[in-house]
């Protein structure tokens, strides 16, 4: 990480992290601890959707990969908590294709797989919309 992109970011929030693959979510855990962020990761939308009821939307950033088990995939999630706190940013992820339509503005895509400046970037690129 670089220190000129850790000084552009927020000093503290929290972050909810969806990703159903254990490294990649453990990826997620250390970057956005390096970066100063708290974080809550969840490997389905239901349990993080329960988690984002709790702690009443207060998270700064939403990032979700597409393929989720439970039948909730990562651009619902981020729709169905955009419905009740708007202005929560969001990333959704995935190494699949995914149907433009479904990426609704001012969420952005990120491809995987992506490197952690990929990753730092975009989390940057999105806090500073």
């Amino acid at each position: 990480m670089s220190v000129r992109l850790a000084e552009q970011l927020p000093a503290t929030g929290h972050v909810i992290a969806i990703e159903d693959d254990p490294v990649v979510r453990m990826l997620f855990e250390e970057t956005l601890a390096e970066l100063g962020f708290s974080s809550a990761t969840f490997d389905n939308a239901a349990a993080a959707l329960s988690h984002l009821e709790i702690i009443k939307g207060e998270c700064i950033l939403i990032i979700a990969d597409q393929g989720l088990p439970g039948g909730i995939r990562g651009s619902e999630f981020i729709r169905l908590a955009k419905e009740r706190w708007p202005l929560i940013p969001s990333i959704l992820t995935s190494g699949y294709v995914v149907d433009e339509q479904v990426i609704r503005p001012p969420t952005i895509f990120l491809r995987k797989p992506f490197t952690l400046n990929q990753l730092e970037m975009t989390i940057n690129s999105v806090l500073q919309q």
